[in-house]
């Protein structure tokens, strides 16, 4: 049987799972591979970081400047540890729709005859209403425009705005301001932190000591010229030098547990500049190492938590002692902080805004340094902070084997997670006997999907293994019983949570095409294909022409949006936390400010159309125009006009093509990888007016590869495989209705 997610110990395996971070904008790269293009960038810049660091190495720590700090005050913000209030937007789902036939020979559908639909498509067209095929167009926004006829306006396709639209955001923001609020912020804990160091002394002189290295690494990486101690400076070249030459799993020389270099070799838009290469690294390294509170019961390990906790401690009174440019650190770090663990799904670490509510509670909000030397004290902390709100998945250090991996830890920043690799790992072996490789179907299927458990069983005889269905049914029991705060937690959850709306079965009152067992499949497939550009989670930026949003069309072909309101609804709700979060923190430029601000408002325009069909009543002549215009505001959405937002040519790339690794089988050296291609076409008769109307809307498409460790593809060729046509055969499920 599964064990409960909460303070379960969540081994990922070397390849999988849990990314490094900033991983929001990640492009796909093999770490085993090694990404060779490049290596020689990354390896010259931390070894001139390196050099850099051993060249100012002093024959002692020294004074200077200002005096030691032996007394701390948490005289800092009451900050909370959220990106912005979650404000969930009502939807009407009540369904009335009037019932309407389709003819055999389409007769009677407004606009079929002008569409050249092949026989083929039109033979399923007339029994289910609807068909989806795959397209050409290299975007969805590009799919809407290439096609002619009324449109079908899918989730889908708001989805995908919104993944884009957050993937720009988070690089303005970074490019624009996190970069520097990195730098500075280190800079000041470094300074903070040695001053304690002079005004410490026994162990809470040696927790400073080894804070001086953790930060020292983050400082070569940024390019920041810091005096690092005699006693730790091996290990500080130690440590970059592994970075450097992103050699794989090694044991770390300051934190001696195991740890995987190859994590650190910039990808996507981080390898354009030595500044960005080294944010990226200096922020992995920030994130992927951490301070274990608990890391085991043995004499060892219960003194390695405490001083890996005092280290933790020490960090977090720096971040309230210290100032960046006369503003504090502590919200410095919240304006790094919070972006990231809502739009790149940080994991559920222990973190400053815990710990400072601790220290605050244990130590008081002023007290001597000297008090981090009680160990009863100390061991009071460690046991408060292990009774916190355990992770939905604890994340883990390195990707080796290690003793702590599993156990609660501090992180200064926070590690991408996500949910679905719990899924995939529950059901595959060592959980599940003789599985060597899961199903992306796993994921919908432990979500709640019923029609996913079929296809399981029917098509591919995963029941037939030992434990699967029990684990299955655990899974879909945790899931259902979600604390619904942890459903919106973040832009991955949000998704989630919305991809799960239309997995349901529909009944009376829904259009006819909605009430199909092929209406289904086509959920399922939707499901998939936006969960794998949710996990890929990226953009890449330069290549389109930047759109303005066009007055409506006086005169339009009516559509139709897909009648999933409450889908709508909370990708709106969803939108508005990005929108507010990054506006209350300084993050939004104009561009990015007016862009949410629009798809916000447009996802509201939606589900009140939505909402409308549903209840049988026609659209007014406005609504009509903004579903024909779709392809054009969806354009707007997600590029950005050259000579604005971070630099001249930043627009958003038209190419959806993706592929991403989810899993990875030690057995075998086999990985799993989930694909989108170009997005699919989908034909469909709805209720238009009372009449039934061809319309077409544009969709995620999706693959599933098995490929061996040392071929898995990256995203160029993955892009090469679809240009030249080279793609794995459809799910054998989709046939229903995938043509």
């Amino acid at each position: 049987m599964i064990a409960a997610i909460r303070g379960h110990i969540w081994r990922a395996r070397p390849g999988h799972g849990i990314k490094h971070l900033p991983a929001g904008m990640r492009r796909s790269c093999n770490r085993r591979k090694g990404c060779n293009l490049l290596k020689r960038n990354c390896v010259a810049i931390a070894l001139i970081a390196l050099l850099t660091l051993s060249l100012m190495l002093p024959a002692g720590c020294g004074g200077g400047g200002e005096g030691g700090i032996n007394e701390v005050v948490l005289g800092g913000p009451l900050l909370q540890d959220s990106f912005a209030l979650y404000y969930p937007v009502s939807a009407a789902t009540a369904a009335r729709v009037p019932a309407y036939t389709v003819s055999p020979d389409l007769a009677g559908v407004v606009g079929v005859n002008a569409a050249n639909i092949p026989a083929t498509l039109r033979r399923t067209l007339s029994v289910q209403g609807f068909v989806a095929t795959a397209g050409t167009s290299d975007s969805i926004y590009q799919a809407y425009q290439d096609t002619a006829g009324a449109k079908f306006v899918t989730v889908d396709a708001l989805l995908d705005a919104f993944h884009s639209l957050c993937a720009y955001s988070l690089r303005d923001a970074e490019e624009s301001r996190l970069a520097g609020d990195l730098q500075g912020l280190v800079i000041s804990l470094y300074d903070t932190i040695e001053r304690m160091y002079r005004g410490s002394e026994g162990e809470v002189r040696e927790a400073a000591l080894g804070d001086l290295a953790y930060l020292a690494v983050a400082a070569g990486l940024l390019g920041v010229e810091v005096t690092v101690p005699n006693e730790v400076a091996g290990m500080v070249t130690g440590e970059l030098a592994l970075i450097a030459g992103h050699t794989g799993t090694a044991t770390s020389p300051i934190f001696a547990y195991s740890e995987d270099y190859g994590s650190y070799v910039p990808a996507g838009y981080y390898a354009d500049t030595a500044d960005l290469q080294g944010y990226f690294q200096a922020m992995a390294w920030l994130g992927r190492m951490c301070f274990y509170a608990d890391p085991g019961a043995g004499p060892g390990d219960i003194a390695t938590g405490r001083e890996m906790t005092r280290q933790a401690l020490l960090l977090v009174c720096a971040l309230h002692a210290a100032e960046v440019d006369g503003e504090s650190a502590y919200v410095v770090w919240d304006r790094i902080y919070q972006p990231y663990s809502w739009l790149a799904s940080y994991a559920d670490d222990l973190n400053a805004y815990t710990y400072t509510s601790l220290v605050r509670e244990i130590y008081g909000g002023d007290f001597p340094l000297s008090r981090l030397e009680d160990d009863a004290l100390l061991d009071e902390f460690i046991s408060r902070a292990l009774q916190e709100q355990a992770p939905l998945i604890v994340s883990m250090a390195g990707e080796g084997e290690s003793v702590y991996q599993g156990s609660p830890a501090f992180r200064l920043f926070g590690r991408t997670t996500y949910p679905d690799d719990y899924i995939l790992q529950e059901l595959s072996a060592p959980q599940v006997p003789d599985r060597l490789m899961p199903r992306g179907l796993d994921v919908p299927a432990a979500l709640g999907s019923d029609r996913a458990t079929q296809v399981l069983a029917e098509v591919y005889g995963e029941m037939s293994y030992e434990g699967y269905g029990e684990n299955l049914q655990a899974l879909r029991g945790l899931f259902k019983n979600l604390d619904p705060a942890q459903a919106h937690s973040n832009a991955y959850w949000s998704c989630l949570d919305i991809l799960r709306l239309p997995l349901k079965p529909y009944g009376e009152g829904y259009p006819s095409f909605m009430r199909t067992a092929a209406w289904q499949d086509r959920a399922l497939y939707d499901f998939l294909g936006a969960w794998t550009g949710a996990r890929h989670y990226d953009a890449d930026f330069g290549g389109s022409e930047s759109a303005e949003l066009r007055d409506t069309q006086a005169t339009a072909e009516q559509g139709y949006v897909e009648p999933c309101p409450e889908a709508f609804a909370r990708l709106a709700a969803a939108t508005d936390v990005a929108r507010r979060g990054l506006g209350e923190r300084g993050l939004a430029s104009a561009p990015v400010r007016e862009r949410l601000d629009r798809l916000y408002e447009l996802l509201l325009e939606l589900k009140a159309m939505a909402e409308k069909e549903l209840a049988g009543e026609s659209l007014n002549a406005e609504e009509y125009a903004a579903i024909a215009d779709i392809g054009w505001t969806l354009q707007y959405l997600v590029t950005f006009p050259r000579g604005e937002g971070v630099e001249a040519s930043f627009v958003a790339d038209v190419s959806m093509p993706v592929v991403d690794e989810v899993y990875f089988d030690e057995n075998y050296g086999e990985v799993l990888q989930e694909a989108v291609g170009r997005p699919v076409i989908y034909y469909v008769i709805a209720p238009v007016a009372g009449k039934p109307t061809l319309t077409v809307g544009a969709g995620y498409s999706y693959y599933e590869l098995i490929k061996a460790a040392d071929g898995a593809l990256t995203d160029a060729a993955w892009l090469d495989a679809v240009e030249s046509g080279q793609l794995p055969e459809m799910p054998a499920w989709t046939a229903s209705f995938l043509q």
